[in-house]
């Protein structure tokens, strides 16, 4: 029996010969919410001028209305609401080609762009509309100048960077006025877990819908340079390429993003479970063969697909989040195979409505925000809401499939290891089948397709020093994809976590970015002992742990800025390795630290000291990687 899930690839590029490879029905994310309790009618604005909205007995009430409106198209007059939306009255724009549109455009790019519809009339491409995302600690606008979004952080005692300016809570100018900043000691700088910063904290966010699918892009700092991530398929990456002239996708996209299987996601694995008809009793990997269903993608067993199921339905979102230069989505997955948990092999979920869109049992948050100008942070958490553990498997964490020319995009066909040399996708799964693969090492952590000049393409580090990989191509249906060949288990009710960096650009740069990843990431980790605002008194014992992409070479604990106090690295830590599986020292589990201070070097004064733990890899990269307040006992 195979028991690597050989048929992965195949499997989500098979989805177009069996079901339609449209949009996504499933639903795109939550509905809306009740109505809110109030106390008065100022709170129950829900920023629509076409209702009214009243607290009545305490409940917000939003009533359609009539009013006069604006829809946002300068062509249009006698704009007025209807059904709680803003309809355009009579279009004088006449036009033959978009250009005609170009002088009535009012110049603001929130509003989008005119372009000359199938009416020969001036109307906004939809497509160019910029939306802003508030929630419930700040407040975002969009300069019509720019069409940029800003955000205004309004929650500030909740220890987070509300609306992405670099400054939390009593830190940020926001919150001058705020009660909850009128005194005490001064903050601490925050600590983040990513050794990297993000490029920057105010970089520009956007959100378009076309098509039926809602999908957030962030941009670099030049704004040249953007990725996104679609709602509707789990936040799975759809986008990532030059910025273009106008908001959404266009024909620099260095990624598939066909279905709800071809794009950069994660997807998950167990051996006990692998296919239909042995994964219900977690006997899979007994022998000889305990399924009687076929061993292909159409019963796969316990597979968790950020994107979404064989069934082309998405996985659609819990929650995003836009804030300090990134996006980060939320969503439960859905299984792979809706029918992985029966006992004989029938086949037909995807006709079956109580069943095809059927969430698995795991919770992913994916974060992405630029760290350099052509290089994006991915970072993953997958945490297990049942009490069902997984033995280790080769998860896709992640899989990122390359565009192949459909569309107008490149043809990222050429693979490449981090010798630079190609890599030939020759191993045929079957006689007579257009599916290839090949395994293969890559030392140097990092493997990139690219086009046929090698001037144009995206390739894939992965911080933990990931050096075996697997790559699949296909001429019918056509496709090309990669992914670290990344074993680690999944405990019951439990995270894990990892992260990697998509790199834009030719051959060469990817090297060059790769290279510079490698030798310039910092530790990152966690002071544990003390806890952050304790008493101490007599001998304080510091525990805690790091891990970096080569390997930690000393800590040091430093009180008020003070001289370095040597801890010993080494400790055994087998619960961090879980949580972060792959980097080095993990094969051991010795990744904790530890040692001692007197309290005596703790400040008597009101505000106590503060301890930071510096950590230096064998890069010689130095970082303080955790930070707290403590007070010295009377």
């Amino acid at each position: 029996m195979t028991r690597t899930p050989i048929w992965r690839a195949g499997a989500l590029a098979l989805t177009c010969l069996v079901v339609a490879c449209g949009p996504s029905d499933a639903p795109s994310g939550p509905t809306d919410a009740p109505s809110a309790s109030c106390n008065g009618d100022a709170e129950c604005d829900d920023g629509n001028p076409c209702t009214d909205d009243a607290c009545t007995e305490g409940t917000c009430a939003s009533t359609p209305n009539t009013a006069t409106c604006d829809d946002g198209n300068p062509c249009t007059t006698g704009d007025a609401c209807a059904a709680g939306a803003c309809v355009g009255g009579a279009n004088d724009c006449a036009c033959a080609d978009t250009g005609d549109c170009a002088p009535f455009d009012d110049g603001d790019l929130c509003n989008g762009t005119l372009v000359c519809d199938d009416d020969q009339l001036c109307s906004v491409d939809p497509a160019t509309v910029v939306a802003c995302a508030s929630d419930a600690c700040s407040t975002a606008t969009c300069a019509p100048a720019t069409g940029t979004c800003s955000r205004v952080e309004t929650c500030c005692a909740d220890d987070d960077d509300n609306d992405g300016d670099g400054q939390r809570d009593c830190d940020d100018a926001d919150c001058a006025a705020d009660a909850a900043c009128e005194s005490g000691c001064p903050a601490l700088a925050p600590v983040e877990d990513a050794p990297l910063p993000v490029q920057a904290a105010t970089n520009q966010t956007a959100t378009t819908t076309v098509d039926g699918f809602t999908d957030d892009y962030v941009f670099n700092q030049a704004g040249d340079i953007k990725l996104g991530a679609r709602r509707d398929w789990g936040g799975a990456i759809v986008f990532y390429g030059m910025a273009g002239s106008s908001p959404g996708l266009n024909t620099t996209n260095s990624i598939d993003g066909a279905d709800t299987g071809r794009e950069v996601q994660i997807a998950l694995y167990d051996p006990d479970r692998w296919y239909q008809n042995c994964a219900w009793d977690a006997s899979c990997d007994a022998v000889p063969s305990p399924t009687e269903c076929p061993q292909e993608m159409t019963y796969l067993g316990w597979n968790p697909v950020q994107g979404g199921n064989r069934c082309n339905k998405g996985s659609g979102y819990e929650d995003v989040d836009l804030g300090g230069g990134a996006i980060e989505v939320t969503t439960q997955p859905l299984f792979w195979n809706p029918h992985w948990d029966r006992m004989d092999c029938n086949s037909s979920s995807c006709n079956n409505p109580a069943v095809n869109t059927r969430k698995s049992d795991v919770e992913v948050t994916q974060r992405a925000r630029f760290v350099r100008s052509n290089v994006v942070e991915l970072s993953y958490d997958v945490r297990n809401l049942s009490s069902i553990a997984h033995r280790s498997a080769a998860h896709e964490f992640p899989t990122v499939y390359t565009a192949f020319g459909r569309m107008g995009t490149p043809d990222l066909h050429r693979l490449f290891d981090s010798n630079q040399q190609q890599v030939a996708i020759d191993q045929v799964t079957s006689p007579g089948s257009s599916f290839r693969y090949r395994n293969f090492a890559s030392p140097g952590g990092w493997v990139a397709f690219q086009n046929t000049n090698l001037d144009y393409g995206v390739g894939l580090y992965y911080e933990s020093g990931m050096a075996n990989f697997q790559a699949w191509q296909s001429g019918d249906p056509k496709f090309n994809n990669f992914r670290g060949l990344f074993s680690f288990p999944i405990p019951a009710n439990a995270t894990v976590r990892a992260r990697s960096y998509l790199i834009l650009g030719s051959l060469a740069t990817i090297a060059a970015e790769a290279q510079w990843l490698s030798s310039h990431l910092p530790a990152f980790g966690s002071l544990d002992v003390p806890a952050a605002e304790a008493t101490v008194s007599g001998t304080v014992s510091v525990q805690g742990w790091a891990l970096d992409n080569k390997g930690v070479s000393a800590v040091h604990l430093i009180i008020d800025g003070g001289a370095p106090i040597a801890l010993s690295y080494g400790a055994s830590r087998p619960d961090v390795c879980l949580v972060w599986p792959g980097y080095p020292r993990c094969n051991t589990n010795n990744v904790g630290y530890g040692g001692s201070f007197p309290a005596s070097a703790v400040s008597s004064a009101e505000c106590g000291s503060v301890l930071e733990v510096r950590v230096t890899d064998s890069d010689g990269n130095q970082r303080i990687i955790a930070r707290k307040r403590v007070y010295r006992a009377p």
